[in-house]
C-alpha cells in the first residue's frame, strides 16, 4: 500500500504528491530535496522542503512517513512539544519551577493525560503503529542530536522521551 499524503485538502498516492510537487517547483528547486537514511526505515523516504521551509514527506509505507515526520517534528519544534506535553500532563513545575504548579494541579484534574491514554488504548493495531512510528522519529532524532538551546537557558541536560501516549 502507498503511503498516503494530504495535498490542499485531497488524498493522492505519495508518489502522485512527490511527481506534482516536482512538476510544479521546477527543476531548480528541485535540488531541495533529500533523501533521509535513519535507523528505524523500512524504506527510503524523501523529504521535498519548499521555498517557505515547509517540508512534504513521500515514502512507501505509513510507517516510514510517520516515523520521519516525528524526526522532523523534534528537529523543528522538540521543546514546543516538551513544553505542550508538560502542560497537558500537569508537570509543567518540573520545568519552570513552583510558579507552575497552579496550571498543574488544575490540568491533572481535567485529566488530559488520563483521556490520551484512553485514547491509545483504544486505538488500532495499524493505528498504534503509526503513533508509536511517530514517537520512534521522535526519540531517533532526540538520541542522536542536542537538545534545543532552550533547555540551556533553563540547565536542563536531559528531555524524557516521547511515548506514543504523548
Amino acid at each position: 500500500m502507498k503511503s498516503v499524503l494530504s495535498v490542499q485538502g485531497r488524498l493522492l498516492p505519495a508518489f502522485l504528491v512527490s511527481v506534482s510537487l516536482i512538476l510544479s517547483i521546477g527543476v531548480s528547486s528541485a535540488a531541495l530535496a533529500q533523501t533521509v537514511n535513519v535507523p528505524g526505515l523500512g524504506e527510503d523516504v524523501t523529504v521535498y522542503t519548499d521555498a517557505d521551509g515547509i517540508p512534504t514527506i513521500a515514502g512507501e509505507t505509513e510507517a516510514d512517513v510517520t516515523f520521519v515526520q516525528g524526526y522532523l517534528h523534534a528537529r523543528d519544534r522538540f521543546f514546543q512539544m516538551d513544553f505542550l506535553r508538560r502542560v497537558a500532563s500537569g508537570t509543567l513545575a518540573e520545568l519552570l519551577g513552583s510558579g507552575a504548579l497552579g496550571n498543574d494541579i488544575q490540568l491533572r484534574t481535567l485529566g488530559l493525560r488520563r483521556a490520551a491514554f484512553a485514547t491509545w488504548v483504544a486505538l488500532s493495531p495499524e493505528e498504534k503503529g503509526w503513533v508509536k512510528a511517530y514517537a520512534d522519529g521522535v526519540n531517533t532524532y532526540l538520541r542522536n542530536n542536542p537538545l534545543p538551546p532552550e533547555y540551556g537557558a533553563i540547565e536542563l541536560t536531559a528531555a524524557e522521551a516521547w511515548t506514543p501516549v504523548d
